[in-house]
């Protein structure tokens, strides 16, 4: 059976249909769930899901939201019930494991065959950053280990002690950014309930990290300007864009690997931010 590749995008954008269509060049079961089903529905070979369907858990959490971040509101309540809405799905359609991943990515392997040989012994993984955070714009989950997460959100913001701790931290905060679905992703994936700041002290890793070099060979790009992970924060070579210098071998990108010397392939990358203006152009390059 192949593994569900599960993206969440709203509205219509170029780069999610290119996401899909390069995903679908290697995988056979690719899913969005949005709220235009018609403008993707020209993609053959994808499945497109109504998102309306699936949001009794997200509509009864934005009730408890507190706003704790400098980014638009919108976007971040979006980015947690995301999590609620996907989770829904996979319960209604009896999917017990998929992999979850962001609308601005490009696919280059069989995720099925992949998680098969390398990562099937874990009910999840995520993905690590230099800056000691956790992120799942890639990521595996069981459906179990997903609803205990969705369930997670909502004590997380439901106990009293967490938001009151939580809107004094905002008070003090003079940076960009604040709480995310990152931080709720961290907090559960290291088994910590109560609210201490953004990263927990001594900075725990989580090490069921895709973005660790399996094998020598193969990794997954948390994004393409970011150098390293928590553990090696900067190992890869970049280009003079400062993002990682990919080079094609057989339609396949690689990097050099500074800290052991070797191109590495990538499964995926991922055009955070400003790269999204790239994707087509790395799209292209395996046409």
């Amino acid at each position: 059976m192949d593994l569900p590749i599960i993206i969440f995008h709203l509205g219509y954008k170029e780069y999610v249909s290119i996401c899909l269509l390069q995903a679908l060049k290697y995988n056979k079961n690719v899913i969005l769930i949005t709220d235009v089903v018609d403008e993707y529905n020209n993609i053959d070979g994808a499945t497109i899901i109504d998102y309306n369907k699936y949001t009794k858990n997200a509509t009864n959490f934005k009730k408890w939201y507190i706003h704790l971040s400098t980014n638009s509101p919108i976007i971040e309540l979006l980015c947690i019930v995301r999590w609620m809405i996907i989770y829904e799905y996979m319960y209604s359609n009896n999917i017990e494991r998929a992999f979850i991943c962001d609308s601005d990515i490009l696919i280059y392997d069989n995720i099925t065959q992949i998680d098969n040989n390398h990562l099937c012994d874990k009910q999840i993984m995520l993905c690590s950053s230099p800056s000691k955070n956790t992120s799942g714009s890639a990521s595996i989950w069981s459906s179990t280990k997903l609803r205990e997460f969705a369930e997670f959100i909502f004590h997380f913001y439901t106990n009293q002690k967490n938001r009151s701790t939580m809107i004094e931290w905002f008070k003090l905060y003079n940076e960009p950014g604040g709480i995310c679905d990152m931080t709720l992703l961290y907090y559960f994936s290291h088994n910590e309930t109560v609210f201490k700041g953004l990263r927990l002290p001594e900075f725990p890793y989580f090490e069921s990290d895709l973005t660790q070099i399996f094998n020598e060979e193969f990794t997954f790009d948390l994004h393409l300007a970011s150098p390293g992970n928590h553990i090696h924060p900067d190992e890869w070579e970049v280009d003079y864009r400062k993002n990682k210098n990919i080079k094609y071998i057989d339609s396949k990108p690689y990097c050099y690997n500074k800290r052991i010397n070797k191109d590495i392939r990538f499964i995926l990358l991922h055009f955070q931010g400003n790269n999204k203006n790239y994707m087509k152009e790395y799209y292209i390059k395996t046409e």
